[in-house]
């Protein structure tokens, strides 16, 4: 199987998963898209947030010593209004899957991208909060949420699938090969774990 029909089959995989576990579906999409002319007004004040405050942190701020900042913003805002135009496809979420390479390239850990989109969830729910009845702002809100949740785990499940490719390029590894290796060294870390960590009572 060659690496663009295993993104597909994890992103399928990954798709089935939020469906059953999360109920994401169309009704999110069509509540997005219901809603999205106000939405996409939100893009401009969510986006200068957003980028001020990765910017007035010098761990992220060193992010765009190597990429120009509004390049960067420009392309977070375009990915809003695809997302809250309800109108995501698979070849949008394989894209999504990919990203995780991106991150790579530019040093951007898992944990300030999920903190970022966190930080982006609570402003959108606050502008929600101020636009719409109370029934209408939750229903916005979760199908919002629900949809970011789901692109964020893609990017991570990228991320993660993205260094294992690497590793097996470099290394001349098979998949089975490394799997089998990471099992055995995560048993490891365990067993050392679970002799120097006191349990909880």
């Amino acid at each position: 199987m060659g690496i663009f029909e295993e993104v597909k089959q994890k992103v399928e995989e990954i798709l089935e998963n939020a469906e059953n576990l999360t109920g994401i579906g169309e009704n999110d999409l069509q509540t997005l898209r219901d809603k999205k002319d106000i939405l996409i007004s939100w893009s401009d004040e969510l986006m200068d947030d957003f980028y001020r405050t990765l910017l007035n942190y010098s761990k992220t701020a060193k992010v765009f010593e190597k990429i120009p900042v509004d390049r960067v913003k420009a392309k977070n805002k375009k990915w809003y209004e695809e997302v809250v135009s309800g109108k995501l496809d698979k070849n949008f979420y394989e894209f999504q899957f990919l990203v995780g390479l991106i991150h790579i390239y530019y040093g951007i850990e898992n944990n300030i991208m999920i903190f970022m989109a966190q930080h982006l969830k609570s402003n959108f729910l606050n502008k929600a909060v101020k636009t719409f009845e109370t029934e209408e702002a939750i229903a916005v809100f979760k199908a919002f949420s629900k949809l970011v949740d789901f692109l964020i785990s893609l990017t991570v499940e990228g991320y993660t699938f993205t260094l294992k490719e690497a590793l097996m390029d470099i290394a001349g590894y098979t998949s089975g090969l490394v799997d089998t290796m990471m099992s055995m060294k995560l048993e490891e870390i365990y067993k050392v774990l679970k002799e120097e960590l006191p349990e909880k009572s």
